[in-house]
């Protein structure tokens, strides 16, 4: 179906496909009281004013989401809800998602095809240096491609930085891959906003849609994100001054998206909620694991990273001490201090965005560290004793239950489900796997299928569908659950069966 595309405020999409209505669903952020997801209103109060008292810098916005409820939201110097904010850098982490939403589509090659094979029109620029030929996509989005750039040494605006050089350039994609190869790929960090822009040139090369028109239709619009502009500024000044119009093909995804920040907290809870939203899979969970894994540390380049920041796809690490424990907080960063900060152990997710260009003194990461943590208390903890291994049903189903398994070093939860077919009422068992942070955890089921009884033929396991376990107390618990396949979906209250030895709900 050919769609219409029309252009408002220079780079402002919407689009109009004929037989096509728009969404009736309209997603809200659920609000509530902090106490009811034991947060402490004395730290909320503490952050307001240390921000109003300029100890961050120039804020625009500060959201706080936990439990996927909004706790905590507030705009400052003028800016308001529905501001569209820069998100600098952040852009990479946009891009990063939409790599892994492609290649679990089958839609561009995966993490093991070469930099010529994802840019076929190019290979020419490969005959002069063949060993780039062995840079692969998982070098391109962990930083360690190896071609020369250096754009941490001077500024944007420097004719010498390479960010500059290739925002002049009549093709940007040309301007990165011609750079010499200085290094084997794999070997060292070089951050490079160009080589993240690499990304949506896989996506226009395999699908033939730009990276803005494949996020409408995988991401932004299962995220009811309606609003949403793309503009390259350099300089750090007033929308309609940077680079708005780009070579045929090329959305910018090392840098220029522009989202409100309502709508930036939700990339931060689909990566909380391991790849799901509102129980529907939009990417796989181990894209997840593989953004947050540490590819770069101080063992790889003890030049670049101290001893608690790591890198993985696109995805910052900062583990932070503090007297209740460690927390390792996932972070998209992006110039002028715009940030999306996870933290799975605490179900949390913090979005802020500012105006801090020239500013030289602490920023939200701070706050983080030296606020906000210490004001969020831990669930009642189940992790840690594997107190809800156990079974669980629901006394109104009859002769079905559940089986679960919580390996207290991890927080990984395995879930067999045995119930009874959709339609045809026969005998099913299911299993599923996914990691708790606090008291939920977004699961993938499983469907065995081919397999014998007590013979040695291998059964195969059909993805049946995705869903939320949440846990209310150590005995309650609810199961939302949504099926492709079989075209179900439901919410199911459990009880535990078994005695409570460990878990507590204090």
């Amino acid at each position: 179906m050919m769609c219409k595309v029309y252009v408002v405020f220079f780079v402002l999409v919407f689009i109009l496909c004929p037989g096509v209505t728009a969404r009736a669903d309209v997603f809200l952020w659920p609000e509530t009281s902090p106490d009811s997801v034991d947060i402490d209103p004395q730290m909320l109060s503490q952050l307001t004013t240390a921000i109003q008292r300029g100890d961050y810098g120039r804020l625009k916005s500060v959201l706080i989401v936990r439990h996927g409820r909004l706790v905590f939201e507030k705009y400052f110097n003028g800016y308001r809800q529905d501001d569209l904010m820069p998100l600098y850098s952040v852009t990479k982490s946009w891009g990063s998602t939409l790599v892994g939403i492609a290649i679990g589509r089958q839609d561009i090659p995966g993490l093991d095809a070469s930099l010529e094979e994802l840019f076929p029109s190019y290979s020419a620029l490969f005959s002069d240096q063949p060993a780039k030929r062995e840079i692969l996509f998982r070098d391109l989005l962990s930083m360690r491609h190896g071609l020369e750039w250096d754009e941490w040494s001077t500024g944007f605006t420097d004719p010498k930085n390479p960010v500059y050089q290739m925002t002049q350039s009549s093709d940007w994609w040309n301007f990165v891959l011609s750079r010499r190869l200085t290094a084997s790929p794999g070997s060292v960090f070089r951050y490079s906003t160009g080589v993240a822009n690499l990304m949506g040139g896989v996506i226009w090369n395999f699908t033939g849609q730009s990276a803005l028109e494949y996020s409408i239709e995988h991401l932004f619009d299962p995220l009811d994100i309606r609003s949403y502009y793309l503009e390259v500024d350099l300089s750090d000044q007033p929308r309609g001054t940077g680079i708005r119009n780009f070579q045929p093909g090329l959305t910018p995804t090392g840098h220029g998206l522009w989202l409100q920040a309502r709508d930036l907290a939700k990339l931060g809870q689909l990566y909380l909620d391991r790849g799901a939203w509102e129980s529907r899979r939009i990417m796989a969970s181990a894209w997840v694991d593989q953004s947050w894994s540490s590819l770069s540390n101080i063992d790889t380049d003890p030049l670049v990273f101290p001893d608690n920041v790591t890198y993985g796809l696109q995805w910052w690490t900062y583990r932070l001490q503090r007297p209740a424990g460690e927390y390792a907080v996932r972070v998209a960063e992006g110039f002028a201090d715009q940030y999306i900060f996870v933290v799975p152990q605490l179900d949390l997710v913090v979005v802020s965005t500012a105006d801090n260009g020239q500013w030289t003194g602490q920023d939200m990461r701070h706050a983080i560290r030296d606020i906000i943590l210490d004001g969020v208390n831990k669930d009642f903890d189940p992790v840690s004793d594997g107190g809800f291994t156990g079974s669980w049903l629901n006394p109104a189903l009859k002769h079905q239950g559940f089986m679960l398994e919580v390996v207290p070093s991890t927080g990984q939860i395995v879930i067999y489900w045995m119930t009874f077919a959709p339609g045809s009422g026969e005998p099913q068992w299911m299993v599923a796997q996914g990691r708790l942070h606090g008291r939920r955890a977004t699961l993938e089921f499983l469907q065995p299928e081919g397999g014998d009884f007590v013979g040695s033929k291998d059964a195969s396991l059909n993805q049946w569908g995705d869903a939320e376990l949440i846990f209310t107390s150590c005995t309650q618990a609810s199961l939302e659950f949504f099926s492709t396949p079989d075209g179900v979906e439901g919410v199911i209250e459990l009880r535990r069966l078994t005695p409570v030895t460990t878990c507590t709900d204090e």
